[in-house]
């Protein structure tokens, strides 16, 4: 897909698309096409755990029909006969039972905090969640038809006339998301609500490597496992000769050109770095310099600058340091 101007994005917009680390999945797994140009989901699939009962229980209330779109939006409404749950923040509603719904929102309810933490703008703090019990309500809620058996969530919104998003919703596929690892599900969570606070408090889009890696690497604050245990794919690459030789473009984010759990991976560890380095006021500042209301082009444009003005260095140093640090954990 060429270069996204957000004044001619459709209401539906893309976001992310999540790659999970090893010991979060049960195979390596890729993310879904970010060539569509309607909505941005995420891939997942892990081994089979049922979700916990959240203790105690959110509150929960019964719908008999489905939930309305807002004006002026063309999202489906939610199943009909859906139950909603609603937790501390978070809105979840779907046709699956009411013990998973709860899961799910005290999952949504840790996600929340935990991206509050981080993302220090002013936003909702606040997600809605879809969960169909089927493929065929998953789809009719995205309105896609192409293939999805490894999205375990898509997230989409309008996006209105400032530039930022109003009214996202994270819709969960039932199949990916429940092949999952209780902590693979609270990390998709994580990693989507966070697209959820920064598209709805800024404006615009930063290069992918940096949306992706931001989102990963709030996602994966909350794990135990150490960088090398997550990132082994792409380590693995590296020590084999075929790791990265630059940072990422957003066409190696398309599953369509072959794997790309490592790309993932490899921006993860580009913001982990600027997280450990400088500091994560100073990455949050480079995320909010290298975000701009026009094209991918302007945004890589952004980030050449934001790299000298608010990191003192240049993308060429930097990428040296990244390169050299994923050398060091390759060992």
């Amino acid at each position: 897909m060429g270069p996204v101007t957000l004044t001619h994005l459709p209401k539906r917009v893309p976001i992310a698309r999540i790659v999970l680390a090893v010991g979060l999945v049960a195979s390596p797994v890729t993310a879904c096409d970010r060539a569509k140009p309607t909505v941005a989901s995420s891939a997942s699939v892990s081994a089979p755990t049922a979700p916990e009962v959240a203790t105690p229980a959110p509150a929960l209330t019964t719908t008999a029909s489905a939930v309305p779109p807002q004006a002026g939006s063309s999202r489906p409404t939610a199943p009909a006969g859906s139950t909603t749950v609603t937790g501390r923040a978070s809105t979840v509603t779907g046709t699956v039972d009411r013990a998973t719904l709860t899961a799910y929102a005290q999952m949504a309810d840790s996600a929340v905090a935990e991206v509050s933490e981080r993302w220090k703008r002013t936003w909702p703090r606040r997600v809605v969640i879809i969960a169909p019990r089927d493929a065929a309500q998953f789809r009719e809620q995205v309105g896609r038809a192409d293939d999805l058996g490894q999205v375990a969530a898509i997230t989409d919104g309008p996006i209105g006339p400032h530039g930022r998003a109003t009214g996202d919703r994270i819709v969960l596929n039932p199949d990916a998301f429940a092949r999952l690892t209780a902590e693979g599900r609270q990390f998709v969570l994580t990693h989507e609500t966070t697209h959820v606070a920064v598209r709805s408090s800024l404006a615009g889009a930063a290069p992918l490597w940096l949306v992706e890696g931001y989102a990963d690497h709030v996602g994966y604050s909350g794990s135990d496992r150490s960088r090398t245990d997550l990132a082994a794919s792409l380590l693995e690459r590296v020590r084999s000769g075929k790791g990265p030789t630059r940072l990422p473009t957003q066409g190696d984010f398309d599953p369509a050109q072959g794997e790309i759990a490592p790309t993932y991976l490899g921006a993860w560890l580009a913001v982990d770095l600027i997280a450990s380095r400088y500091g994560e006021g100073t990455l949050r500042r480079f995320y909010e310099a290298s975000t701009v209301t026009d094209s991918s082009a302007a945004a890589d444009t952004a980030t050449d600058r934001a790299f000298v003005d608010v990191l003192g260095t240049t993308r060429a140093a930097f990428t040296k340091s990244w390169l050299a640090e994923l050398d060091r954990l390759a060992g």
